[in-house]
């Protein structure tokens, strides 16, 4: 009975003290960690000065900072969060044209806003909008380089007779001297570089290449101009062609088979990429041709269709053996359209 008696009590004694333990020693607590949003960072805000502030003329902005954000701009008495489109990650560009009823001066304080969830980071344009108004001179009235704008005074090219391959494209650039220039094609080439040969003067060549479009309209080359954070671009004055309205001939239509390679053996559904001109018209026609030991044989025509090529040139279509017999032959034609200008390819596969 003492031995029992003993054990109730030590029961009983654990019981009392077993709350004081849970007190004691508290349950810790579960914290949830929360991810921090930051601030975007806007490096730079700048701006292609014109000649002149009239409706009609294109403004062109572009902003640099933390990519993958949202940026806006706003012009007083012009436009409000105007988007800026995000052309590679951390530069934003926009563009805006003044209407007649806009009220913009050479004063006008245009702001950008880039923003990431809930915050949102602000700049005011610190370049005039006007090409050389007070902008970057001291008290005495001389130019202080460091904070010169930049300007492109002209950007031409010397017209050819014919934009054939092989034809060399020359452009020269009068702007802002020791500043980085080059040129775009689009839809060919970008951001080609050009030399400075004497103060403020770039020049550039481009030699035309087989695969190379160039529309019937003229063709949009652009300079860009760039010294620090600052950059400014200009269209090309004029026509890259002499005698544009005689008839000028222009380089071949671009028509490419990249996959699968000519006479290679393929087995179930065959693709076919290629690339042309850009929003060019491919008709398609596939035909198979089989025979077995020369008992029979048959022809069928397999898929015929037209497809438009992407804003790149690219293009693609796939087809399907009617009767996969191994040696099939697949002859996939091909007619690329574009304006007046076709041109013509042929593919030769075999099936496995």
């Amino acid at each position: 009975m003492k031995i029992i008696s003993t054990m109730a009590l030590a029961l009983l004694s654990s019981t009392i003290y077993l709350p004081e333990i849970a007190q004691a020693s508290p349950k810790p607590s579960i914290q949830v960690a929360q991810q921090r949003v930051f601030a975007p960072e806007i490096e730079s805000f700048t701006v292609y000065p014109v000649q002149e502030l009239d409706p009609g003329t294109e403004l062109f902005f572009v902003l640099r900072g933390t990519p993958y954000s949202r940026a806006t701009l706003t012009i007083p008495n012009a436009v409000q969060n105007l988007p800026m489109r995000e052309v590679r990650p951390g530069v934003y560009e926009a563009s805006y044209i003044i209407r007649n009823w806009d009220r913009i001066s050479e004063n006008t304080a245009v702001r950008a806003t880039l923003q990431r969830g809930d915050r949102i980071s602000s700049a005011r344009l610190q370049q005039p909008l006007v090409a050389g108004y007070g902008y970057g001179r001291d008290d005495y009235g001389y130019s202080d380089r460091r904070f010169q704008s930049l300007s492109i005074n002209r950007f031409t090219a010397e017209p050819v007779q014919r934009l054939d391959p092989g034809t060399t494209l020359n452009f020269t650039l009068i702007g802002t001297p020791n500043a980085t220039a080059t040129f775009s094609i689009e839809g060919v080439a970008y951001n080609i570089p050009m030399r400075e040969v004497s103060n403020g003067v770039y020049t550039g060549q481009y030699t035309i290449r087989r695969r190379d479009y160039f529309p019937r309209s003229d063709a949009t080359v652009t300079a860009s101009l760039q010294s620090g954070n600052q950059v400014i671009r200009s269209r090309l004055d004029g026509d890259l062609f002499a005698g544009y309205d005689d008839g000028f001939n222009t380089a071949e239509l671009p028509l490419e088979i990249i996959t699968p390679q000519e006479n290679a053996r393929v087995s179930g559904r065959v693709e076919v990429q290629g690339r042309s001109a850009p929003n060019a018209t491919v008709n398609v026609n596939v035909q198979a041709t089989s025979s077995l030991a020369g008992l029979f044989g048959f022809e069928r025509n397999l898929l015929e269709r037209t497809i438009r090529a992407d804003e790149q040139g690219n293009f693609s279509f796939a087809f399907n053996p009617a009767i996969s017999i191994p040696g099939t032959r697949y002859e996939v034609n091909l007619s690329a359209t574009s304006g007046d200008r076709t041109n013509e390819e042929t593919l030769v596969l075999f099936q496995e």
